[in-house]
């Protein structure tokens, strides 16, 4: 049996340490998908739904967020929006 002294360390000044309920929570900070894995992701929903891909990643999305999943509902929501430029056959500047 391992007793708080020694799994904090040598010494019984330490095995408070161990002690979970004397330590501070560890705050969640969510990572934020890089740029290029967004686009790597749009680029894969085109590729597997052709002309479906912008109405999937939104359904994605929307069901994320009816799930209270707020951080992979805004990562879908930027999904959504690469894949709407991928998908966007109109050519950049001014129409004559």
């Amino acid at each position: 049996m391992l007793f708080p002294a020694t799994i904090a360390g040598r010494f019984a000044s330490n095995a408070r340490l161990a002690d979970k309920t004397t330590r501070p929570q560890a705050y969640h900070f969510a990572r934020v998908i890089p740029e290029i894995d967004i686009w790597h992701a749009a680029n894969l929903m085109v590729k597997r739904y052709g002309e479906k891909a912008l109405e999937e990643s939104a359904i994605r999305a929307d069901e994320l967020a009816a799930a209270h999943d707020d951080h992979g509902a805004a990562t879908w929501r930027r999904i959504t929006t690469a894949v709407r430029q991928v998908t966007n056959n109109t050519p950049p500047g001014l129409l004559h």
